[in-house]
């Protein structure tokens, strides 16, 4: 009896130990997949209808970079699973540290910006310690939430590990062996980080941290130009505004978009690129000689939100306050709503420190947006209606298209002028420039919605609606194709005009602008013009504000006088083709990198500049031009490659 009994007893255990080992392995696979099978429920909830809807090929990449993460996970906590002694203590640092920076960044970089953070948003940092973290802003709410989350699920996960995995000695000494082969291997694997990001998160953390590593280390020099980094705003001191009428204030900033394809004064008959925009701002006030003074995108950005000279030091530049600064410290709510892809070049940084409430970037619009020509603008149109009933009054807003820069966005239905091609082939200019132009009336059509919805709003009744594009774009006129090349008025001649509905002017103001409409006018002009708008630029607290800027309120008789900067090469946005100049009144000087001596042009007598006057005629801009730039464009920086331009 007693015999049976201790058999029983004996099969009793050896049952109850193999559910615990059957337990314990099942615990131990679980908590060695959950890393992956997280970061799958985050996909899941975030884009899980895109990756089913990726086409085959995407699909076994992404199947791929699954593979990876279970690999690379696996590894790294099963090496972090035992329960003592120091080695295991630093691999449990190097599971949770490793884990809380990828999951926290990717999970709040997608909160953010509706996109993982790729090789597109770290290559050109010039922080590493910032960009290890995507160079989020870590005192946001949402981002700590994210890292969090991250934080107590790596310390669950390490907890769980040691007390439930069994790490024998022999596996986990080989664990330990392939932590720094997996490590580096993950470094080595190629993603499909743009666009749709058929990728997992994990992977294109590791892939583009480790592209910045390359360009640090020079092992690279895939961004061998300073971008755009993150700002530091300077406080602004609260401000009392007194605009001469209780209005708000909105800039709709173009792309790529010349002056000469539009109608700038309003025409009944306009057969120009922009009949959509011209019929709905009848009323409106012509800037038929407004230029930018730069024809890069984030050199004129900065010129019209600060109105600070673009040579300033980096420092300054990053620093100074944007209109938004000025517009939150007066008491206005503010929006900032694009269709760019601000992944592109580090621009994201430079807005989103930003103290707006409403908002949006092409990624929220479309997550697969193009990175040059951002997302389609009646998305961003459409957007902006639905935040628009948000907005309290008053408000200051800007309102960013991107359909205009290069590849473009083409509608063949949208298309009247011909014919029409996009072909870069010398002799079939005037196709491609006719493509150009069907790109600019289709962006247009999405302009005039908005323009439309706005004046059919009851604050639209009170919003005054100032237009431009940020520059041109060149076909061959100068040599050249696109823009940031040159300086001539083919990339910064750019549409202008201001709409203000019957009430929002003063007598004086209406004036004013009735007389600029053929007055020469500059994008630094309208920083100026903006503070006055929004009624804070004769705020005693603006004067040291004001010293920085070199323009004068269009709204106001004065108009800027003196020289004036233009370039495309500055510590905002360095070029990889040098070219500055300088501009007072009609003369303007200018010289591209294969130059050693500017070239005058009179853009009212000339405006084709075919005529150089010579420097001297432009005297004394050439001193002022080599004052402000040191140099000239074609003498190579150190570090620059020299390239013979067979001029």
């Amino acid at each position: 009896m007693s015999a049976q009994t201790s058999e029983e007893r004996k099969a009793r255990f050896r049952i109850l130990r193999g559910r615990i080992r059957r337990r314990r392995r099942a615990w131990a696979i679980f908590l060695i997949t959950l890393p992956t099978l997280w970061m799958i429920y985050g996909e899941a909830i975030r884009r899980g209808p895109s990756i089913v809807d990726f086409p085959t090929k995407y699909l076994g990449s992404y199947g791929g970079g699954i593979a990876q993460s279970l690999v690379f996970w696996g590894v790294l906590v099963y090496a972090a699973s035992r329960a003592r002694g120091f080695v295991a203590s630093v691999m449990g640092g190097l599971f949770l540290v490793t884990f809380v920076v990828i999951m926290g960044s990717e999970s709040a970089f997608h909160a953010f910006w509706n996109t993982y953070l790729s090789i597109d948003g770290q290559l050109h940092s010039k922080n590493v310690v910032q960009s290890i973290v995507g160079t989020l802003p870590l005192s946001r709410p949402l981002v700590i939430f994210h890292f969090v989350i991250a934080t107590a699920l790596g310390i669950w996960i390490l907890h769980q590990a040691k007390r439930r995995i069994r790490a024998r000695r022999w596996p986990w000494r080989f664990s330990l062996l392939l932590v720094p082969g997996v490590i580096y291997a993950s470094t080595l694997i190629p993603t499909s980080y743009r666009g749709i990001q058929a990728s997992p998160p994990d992977a294109l953390y590791v892939h583009g941290m480790t592209a910045l590593a390359k360009e640090m280390l020079d092992i690279t020099n895939d961004s061998p130009d300073l971008r755009v980094q993150r700002r530091k705003p300077m406080d602004v001191p609260k401000l009392t505004a007194k605009p001469a009428k209780p209005r708000n204030v909105i800039l709709i900033l173009q792309e790529s978009q010349r002056g000469d394809v539009a109608c700038i004064e309003h025409d009944p008959r306009c057969d120009k690129a922009t009949p959509w925009s011209n019929a709905v701002a009848p009323d409106r006030y012509p800037l038929r000689q407004l230029r930018s003074n730069a024809s890069t995108t984030a050199i004129s950005i900065s010129n019209i939100w600060s109105g600070v000279a673009p040579f300033e030091t980096r420092e300054l530049l990053h620093s100074v306050p944007l209109l938004w600064d000025y517009a939150a410290a007066a008491g206005y709510d503010t929006a900032y709503w694009t269709s760019q892809n601000l992944m592109f070049g580090n621009a994201r940084q430079y807005v989103q420190d930003l103290p707006i409430s409403h908002g949006c970037v092409a990624t929220h619009l479309d997550s697969a947006a193009d990175l040059d020509a951002g997302a389609n603008d009646e998305l961003l149109t459409e957007w902006i209606k639905k935040d628009w009933p948000q907005m309290k009054e008053p408000f200051f807003a800007v309102v960013h298209y991107s359909n205009v820069h290069y590849p473009y966005v083409y509608e063949e239905g949208l298309a009247p002028f011909r014919p029409s091609e996009m072909a870069k082939q010398p002799e079939k200019n005037q196709h491609f420039f006719n493509y150009y132009q069907n790109v600019v009336y289709r962006s247009d059509f999405a302009v005039a919605e908005l323009m439309r919805y706005i004046r059919s709003t009851e604050s639209g009744k009170r919003t005054v609606v100032v237009y431009t594009s940020d520059h041109g774009e060149s076909f061959r006129e100068h040599w050249q194709m696109g823009h940031t090349s040159a300086l001539y008025d083919e990339e910064v001649r750019v549409e202008g005009w201001i709409d203000a509905p019957p009430g929002t002017l003063s007598p004086e103001e209406e004036k004013t602008l009735r007389n600029a409409k053929d007055e020469l006018v500059w994008h630094l002009d309208l920083g100026p013009t903006f503070l006055d708008l929004i009624g804070v630029w004769d705020d005693p607290k603006m004067e040291s504000f004001k010293a920085r800027m070199m323009g004068h309120p269009i709204t106001r008789p004065e108009r800027t006088l003196s020289p004036l900067p233009m370039t495309n090469c500055t510590w905002v946005w360095e070029c990889s083709f040098r070219n500055w100049g300088v501009m007072q009144g009609s003369h303007k000087l200018e010289a591209r990198e294969w130059d050693a001596t500017f070239h005058c042009f009179d853009v009212l007598a000339d405006p084709e500049e075919r005529v150089d006057l010579g420097e001297r005629m432009c005297a004394p801009l050439s001193d002022v031009a080599r004052d402000w730039y040191h140099a000239m464009p074609n003498v190579t920086p150190p570090g620059r490659p020299v390239v013979d331009w067979g001029k």
